[in-house]
């Protein structure tokens, strides 16, 4: 880029969270949108290194109505992005497995005699039933973050990737100067998953409320009779998820440390916690043999929520962030509900981001 370039939205980030929001804002929008990503490859971070499960039985009724809606639209793109329904088992007590269902999603408490006869490596662990949820499933994260970025860029929107953002100057047209250039910009869009705080620092805004958390995740080899058509199996109770993947299995300790780095290094001692899951609740793998291992970020608020929508403190700074692990799951209604409040229509009220930055202020 050589002159500065105008645009009436910058999206800072190209995983899911700022992919899905050009998708659907480019729909509907007369003005000029431009999306950059500090990293050569799009989705090279959390959106490119999760474990691709699609999964609406989630505690939460709020984002759980937006998985709900994402997965009415995954299923029409079924062949697009590769949505594989092979269903979920999720392990917990009753009561635990009531709070998670929902009129609006098929699923069905089985016990535990259904749940091995379904996935034979549960033999051994200590469980009594679990939530059946067919619906559920497994997606191509890269084909599903293509496709967002594909259809956006044919309806004009810019991507500019390794491109990083270096200074915002505001408020409202901002300057912002990146890497390879300068853009003035009627409204920024914070999309940038675990580094979306240091973005708003540039932009004179402080963010305690989102914090990074690093997760790893495994690929386990030596594992026999292992089915691809495996629903995948998330325990509530004992802190595992696990689906089949490549003729072994993708496994995580549901881990959670605070990052004090952006750096997707592998943490000294996850192993051992490996190990002591696999013995403690899983005794048929442990012959399995770790051949991969790597980590990702999650970027939380305090209630758990998503952040989408216009920071009062700074007038045309705009929030996709703190997706907290569901960025996949749920990006399409994500992106839905940020261009819908971008272009002035109803404003996402159970994500507002003033719940943060106007009650600490008014304290």
């Amino acid at each position: 880029m050589g002159k500065e370039i105008a645009v009436d939205v910058l999206i800072v980030g190209a995983g899911f969270a700022g992919a899905a929001t050009a998708f659907h804002l480019s729909r509907r929008f007369a003005g000029r949108i431009a999306l950059v990503e500090r990293e050569k490859t799009p989705g090279a971070h959390a959106s490119g290194r999760n474990a691709s499960l699609f999964r609406q039985s989630v505690a939460d009724p709020q984002i759980r109505r937006v998985a709900v809606a994402s997965g009415e639209a995954y299923r029409g793109l079924r062949r697009e992005i590769d949505f594989g329904e092979v269903g979920s088992l999720v392990l917990a007590e009753r009561d635990r497995l009531e709070r998670l269902r929902d009129p609006a999603v098929a699923a069905e408490v089985v016990e535990a005699g259904e749940v091995r006869r379904r996935v034979p490596l549960l033999e051994g662990h200590r469980f009594r039933r679990a939530l059946w949820t067919p619906g559920d499933g497994v997606i191509d994260t890269w084909a599903l973050l293509s496709h967002y970025l594909a259809e956006a860029r044919s309806r004009g929107v810019e991507l500019a990737t390794d491109c990083e953002v270096l200074e915002i100057a505001g408020p409202a047209p901002f300057r912002v100067t990146t890497s390879r250039g300068c853009f003035r910009a009627a409204r920024v869009v914070d999309a940038a998953g675990a580094w979306a705080p240091r973005i708003a620092r540039l932009a004179g805004l402080d963010a305690p409320y989102l914090v990074p958390f690093k997760r790893h995740l495994f690929v386990l080899d030596g594992i026999e009779a292992i089915d691809p058509g495996w629903p995948f199996v998330w325990s509530e109770e004992h802190d595992f998820y696990f689906r089949p993947e490549s003729g072994g299995l993708l496994f995580s300790v549901c881990d959670g440390e605070p990052a004090e780095r952006l750096v997707a290094s592998v943490s000294e001692g996850i192993s051992e916690v490996l190990a002591e899951r696999i013995l403690e609740h899983l005794p048929a793998l442990e012959e399995a043999r770790v051949r991969n291992v790597w980590s990702c970020f999650r970027t939380k608020t305090p209630d758990d929520r998503f952040l989408i929508g216009p920071d009062p403190r700074c007038e045309g700074f705009f929030w996709v962030a703190g997706l907290g692990g569901h960025g996949m799951s749920c990006s399409w209604e994500i992106g839905r509900l940020a261009a819908r409040t971008l272009r002035g229509e109803q404003p996402v009220t159970d994500f507002d981001p003033a719940r943060f930055t106007v009650a600490p202020l008014l304290a």
